[in-house]
């Protein structure tokens, strides 16, 4: 098992607020349908109580893959990445319903993926090491802050003579 980072600790927290919001969204699709913006038959695919089912359910899965992203397994990653994508197309054909909080909720489905994609350290480093553990968001500082290592003095050729140049004054 890994040890958290702060992208782990962030995409956690978003995949259960996402979660918690589709399991709001759920329950009130289920029972009190008239709260919605459009009327049953202007939903695609489904009516406000198979929504709620749907959403509901998504909820709950989804506050159990961004609990289970702390383990920081590979497996954890690509379940929240897939049900992230998911989740904001299911919210995209809910949008007429809740066009507000479905586009929150696909702006936050967007950064999710971004957080589990871009923002996650490789797995292919030296964990138990703590200089190498987080390297990858330092390589590029310690690349170009470091100095090389130590070169050899220029040597002075026969051709060029002196390194130090006379001026005539």
């Amino acid at each position: 098992m890994r040890s958290s980072n702060g992208w782990q600790y962030f995409v956690c927290t978003l995949l259960v607020v996402i979660g918690a919001i589709n399991i709001i969204q759920g329950l009130t699709a289920m029972f009190t349908p008239a709260f919605f913006l459009a009327d049953e038959s202007r939903l695609l695919m489904l009516e406000y109580e198979g929504w709620g089912l749907l959403l509901g359910g998504w909820g709950v899965v989804m506050v159990v893959a961004g609990l289970a992203i702390l383990s920081g397994s590979a497996w954890a990653r690509i379940f929240g990445i897939v049900l992230a994508s998911v989740n904001a197309l299911a919210q995209l054909a809910f949008l007429i319903a809740m066009p507000l909080w479905s586009a929150i909720v696909i702006a936050i489905d967007i950064v999710v993926v971004y957080g589990l994609t871009a923002g996650w350290p490789s797995a292919t480093r030296d964990e138990e090491d703590p200089e190498t553990r987080n390297s990858a968001y330092r390589a590029g500082y310690r690349a170009a802050h470091e100095r090389p290592a130590s070169t050899p003095p220029p040597t002075r050729s026969p051709e060029h003579g002196d390194q130090r140049r006379r001026t005539n004054g």
